[in-house]
């Protein structure tokens, strides 16, 4: 039996992958996770054989925690789980890895699966090897990639590049965001906003602070597991919150 864990911040894509998955004799599906952390815990706990991890979800997405799976002492069979998006696509077949698109269907994966079982049959170094050239080349990819947002100004807009922003947070019910420009208001909710900027650059450290972690210039532990954060051309403390110190700890690296 090919021991399984299904991971995919959509609960009924996960649901759904898991009742297809469910039909084959040789899947037994051990786990399921609904973010990267999550995934990275249940891997060093449960050690499956094979993991269907989709690309796109928050807090970590599915390169990160490939990436982080190479680094560690267990690494399993990994299939990327993904809706159409034609530079991964190209990069997937160009390194002969395996993939699955969504929505799927149980025609699809049954297809799928017979080159799965085949192709985690063969040597591991020769899998490792292309997984890691696969990684880098998705990371360079998504590194060309700019994310942008329109913020306003005197009646005007103007397009911030994600790179510029240090911090987002609410002042009066408005989002306003803390960039290396100065200080703008914007037309999203901070949830909007965490949503269409780069992930994991970006962090969501208390329910009122949208952090860029690249601007950080020092971490304060504080009371209770909780951090404070200073960040670049900035002079005020951010908390991370209790619910968020595990998360951020497992970002910036921190025993």
């Amino acid at each position: 039996m090919i021991r399984t864990i299904v991971v995919d911040d959509e609960t009924p894509a996960r649901e759904e992958l898991i009742y297809i998955l469910e039909k084959f004799n040789d899947i037994n599906v051990i786990g399921e996770a609904c973010h990267g952390i999550e995934a990275l815990e249940l891997n060093d706990k449960l050690k499956p054989d094979l993991i269907f991890l989709d690309i796109q979800m928050p807090k970590l997405n599915g390169i990160e925690v490939a990436r982080k799976i190479l680094d560690g002492l267990h690494r399993p069979y990994i299939v990327f789980v993904t809706a159409y998006e034609k530079y991964a696509l190209e990069a997937f077949e160009v390194n002969a890895m395996d993939y699955i698109l969504k929505p799927i269907s149980e025609e699809r994966l049954e297809k799928r699966m017979k080159r799965i079982v085949t192709n985690m049959g063969k040597g591991r170094k020769e899998y490792m090897d292309k997984l890691n050239t696969l990684i880098e080349n998705l990371g360079h990819k998504r590194e060309e990639t700019k994310t942008r947002v329109c913020v306003h100004n005197m009646g005007k807009l103007i397009p911030l590049d994600s790179k510029e922003i240090i911090y987002a947070t609410v002042e009066d019910r408005n989002t306003v965001i803390i960039s290396t420009k100065g200080k703008f208001e914007i037309n999203y909710t901070l949830s909007e906003l965490c949503e269409k900027l780069d992930k994991p650059t970006f962090f969501r450290s208390h329910k009122s602070f949208l952090i860029n972690l690249d601007f950080i210039e020092v971490i304060e532990p504080w009371f209770n597991s909780t951090f404070n954060v200073i960040l670049k051309y900035t002079d005020i403390k951010i908390p991370v919150s209790r619910s968020q110190s595990k998360e951020f700890k497992e970002l910036m690296n921190i025993k």
